[in-house]
């Protein structure tokens, strides 16, 4: 070996080859990047794809490889260069934010939102993050993600109040058509105490227009207590004065043997700039031999990706007497179209069974419910209930159903 000899000429000799080499890789960087300021992106791949090809791999490079792959429409190649960089360094706000762009142009708006949710979470003060996560959730047709984008603005006026974040949800520039989703499921719940189960099958339309006004039409068909009925019911909530809303909604069934022969909902909702939000209603319903009011106060509460709620419901039902129930949910939001949720009730409440005295008693409820996106519009509906009655029975079941948005 010659280096023990000759160390000092080693050492620059080695200096030298490293110049070269550092030198190579910003000559490289530089003939792409001045080929993707003259938009020749194809030019650009070439410089890069020849610099990997013999050998090279600064990062840099290969980071401004992916972009160029991304904005040329060649999103699959694109994110396996992101993700190759993301290996080396898992928690660069940079790297997460083109890979979360790349999987929104492509089309798969669930893993971008992850990428962009964890690139503010490393990178609290990336303004660019915060806008992006922001605008991509105000895309969506469903209601708890733009939910959660009005929240993002509120935390990010907090953060970097010299900016105009409200511009971002605001009307028609985040929504340019009206959207809709429809969904379909089945449910079925075993009862106790040698009573017959209860099973329906459940359909739904859903609209949100350029202005945040939102509208359902639904039809169930229900089997209860050995008893058939069919309902068709409808909604709308119509926002005003800007942090107030109405949703007023209705049911009719025409059957009406167990299930009201018609009902009447109101509620009134006012949002507070801190991700809090009021909502007071009352609901009017008409069964055959009976009929019910109830009044219920619920308080909700936004941050990052979750919702916290509790409500009161006060129940009067005619012939029968009166109850009060209490009831809290947990929500987490993994993406636009994906979450879970946890809700526990407890308190006294009616279970209508086609008589004059419907039976009031102690009940205590717990659900799982939620929705998993598995395609970019399509969606996976899920539930799992348990309720006790009193002493009358306990019923536990599940409801499973299919969403597409379009």
């Amino acid at each position: 070996m010659m280096c023990p000899r000759y160390g000092f000429l080693c050492l620059v000799l080695l200096a030298n080859i490293a110049s070269a080499l550092a030198s190579t890789d910003a000559d490289v960087l530089d003939q792409a990047n001045s080929a993707v300021r003259t938009g020749d992106l194809d030019r650009a791949e070439m410089i890069l794809k020849g610099y990997f090809e013999s050998g090279g791999h600064d990062p840099e490079a290969r980071f401004l490889y992916a972009r160029v792959l991304a904005w040329q429409g060649e999103y699959d190649r694109a994110i396996e260069q992101f993700s190759s960089l993301l290996q080396a360094e898992p928690d660069n706000a940079d790297y997460l934010l083109a890979r979360g762009n790349a999987y929104e142009w492509s089309g798969q708006r669930e893993p971008a939102l992850r990428d962009l949710r964890k690139a503010r979470q490393v990178s609290p003060e990336y303004k660019e993050v915060w806008r992006t996560e922001i605008k991509y959730l105000s895309r969506s047709s469903d209601p708890e993600s733009i939910k959660q984008a009005k929240n993002l603005v509120e935390l990010a006026e907090t953060r970097f109040p010299e900016d105009d974040w409200r511009q971002l949800v605001a009307g028609p520039a985040t929504s340019p058509v009206n959207t809709y989703s429809a969904e379909a499921g089945i449910r079925y719940d075993h009862l106790t105490n040698g009573r017959p189960p209860w099973r329906a099958l459940m359909a739904r339309l859903d609209m949100q227009t350029t202005t945040g006004h939102f509208a359902h039409v639904k039809y169930d068909a229900t089997e209860r207590f050995d008893l058939n009925d069919h309902q068709v019911g409808a909604g709308y909530a119509l926002p005003f004065a800007e942090s107030w809303m109405i949703y007023a909604a209705g049911t009719y069934s025409p059957t009406h043997r167990v299930l009201a022969n018609r009902s009447v909902e109101l509620r009134l909702t006012k949002s507070f700039r801190n991700g809090f939000s009021l909502h007071g209603g009352a609901i009017h319903a008409r069964y055959n031999q009976t009929s019910s009011q109830q009044a219920l106060l619920t308080g909700e509460y936004y941050w990052d990706n979750y919702r916290f709620a509790y409500t009161y419901r006060l129940v009067d039902v005619l012939n029968a007497g009166t109850g009060s129930n209490s009831s809290i949910q947990f929500n987490r939001y993994f993406t636009a179209g994906s979450y879970v949720a946890l809700a526990l009730g407890a308190g006294e409440d009616v279970e209508f069974d086609g008589t004059a005295t419907p039976p009031i008693s102690d009940v205590v409820s717990f659900s799982v419910f939620g929705r998993y996106l598995f395609r970019p519009r399509w969606s996976l509906v899920y539930s799992y209930n348990y309720h006790e009655q009193g002493d009358l029975y306990n019923r536990n079941g599940f409801i499973l159903g299919l969403r597409v948005d379009f």
